[in-house]
């Protein structure tokens, strides 16, 4: 009796392997991450806070990471090439997307010349940097109260999942659907974004936490702290943003340091108000548009790309005359405010 009925249990426990990895493997495919990766790579010499995209660094790394790392309309448009995702058509949740989002929510966007930004990310120890040149053909100057924001803005929204542990999903063939992300993944203690008004008619700039009716952030709000300034180009509007490291404590529960191979969650939004002033934020003129995700990010941290953290070193710090050196458009960033 006991040898017939050693391939009978021999036949259980391969097919209760089998129904294991074929459930895996449907989990798997059902699920959705949208693949976005940036790093950020080690400066020298800190950026100077002015909103001019004057560094060497920013020549740098800018010449490293754009056209691909660009937040376009259509990524997949062969001036682009961003082949590291697709959305779904119809994935996002929010109203008038464009048909479909590629990025894009709450609004439409024309191409291009209606909008495109380029930016790129440097650290130091003491700080992780932004730079962002916004081609906008509509810029609007935030004209409200500061303290709580009052009203829509031509802003950025940088979102970050600091401990790294929103889930990940993976869909086959790099479609996302966001909405089935947004469904399975919510903000938790360690996630949080805070919204920037870069250009604004007191000439200040700073940043929100987090909720749109939220009071200006004490550290990241505050002129007198030089965290956040912008400037209007001829295109658009240009950014530069620092972030201290202790400014993440309070979300990752303990000193978040800057080390090689660190992973933070991470995302962009940019909103962006067009027409007559003071503009409008819903279809068709206005709207947002994302990097790594179609702007679900503000409710759901499994939409979002990843950031890495590189102990490589990035540009010089000599400065340079950005009319010889650096790339016609920041050239021209620079000749506007001489």
């Amino acid at each position: 009796m006991f040898f017939p009925n050693k391939p009978f249990s021999v036949k259980i426990s391969l097919f209760t392997i089998a129904c294991c990895v074929l459930f895996a493997l449907s989990t798997l495919s059902v699920m959705a991450h949208s693949g976005g990766e940036v790093t950020s790579k080690k400066i020298e010499t800190p950026i100077t806070i002015d909103g001019m995209l004057d560094e060497a660094e920013w020549d740098a790394i800018f010449q490293e990471v754009s056209p691909l790392q660009d937040i376009v309309v259509d990524p997949r448009d062969s001036k682009h090439n961003q082949d590291w995702y697709q959305i779904i058509p119809g994935g996002g949740a929010g109203a008038n997307t464009n048909d479909g989002g590629l990025r894009v929510s709450r609004g439409k966007f024309d191409g291009d010349d209606d909008f495109l930004a380029r930016w790129a990310t440097l650290w130091d120890e003491d700080y992780l940097y932004f730079a962002f040149d916004v081609t906008d053909d509509s810029t609007h100057e935030y004209a409200n109260d500061f303290a709580t924001r009052d009203g829509d803005i031509d802003g950025i929204w940088l979102l970050f999942d600091t401990k790294h542990d929103a889930p990940v999903f993976e869909f086959p063939h790099h479609e996302f659907e966001t909405r089935h992300v947004a469904n399975n993944s919510t903000y938790e203690a360690d996630d949080h974004y805070w919204i920037f008004g870069p250009v604004t008619t007191a000439g200040t700039s700073g940043a929100w936490s987090q909720s749109l009716d939220a009071a200006s952030d004490p550290e990241l709000g505050d002129p007198a702290n030089g965290h956040v300034a912008g400037q209007k180009t001829g295109s658009g509007y240009s950014a530069e943003i620092r972030l201290p490291w202790s400014i993440f404590e309070p979300f990752f529960g303990a000193a978040l340091a800057p080390t090689d191979g660190l992973v933070i969650g991470f995302d962009i939004t940019i909103t962006d108000i067009d027409g007559d002033a003071p503009g409008t934020y819903a279809a068709p003129l206005g709207g947002a548009i994302a990097w790594s995700s179609d702007f679900e990010n503000d409710n759901s941290p499994g939409v979002f790309g990843d950031l890495m953290i590189s102990t490589e070193v990035v540009g010089s710090a000599t400065s340079v005359d950005p009319r010889d050196k650096l790339p016609s458009t920041w050239g021209k960033i620079k000749q506007a405010h001489q």
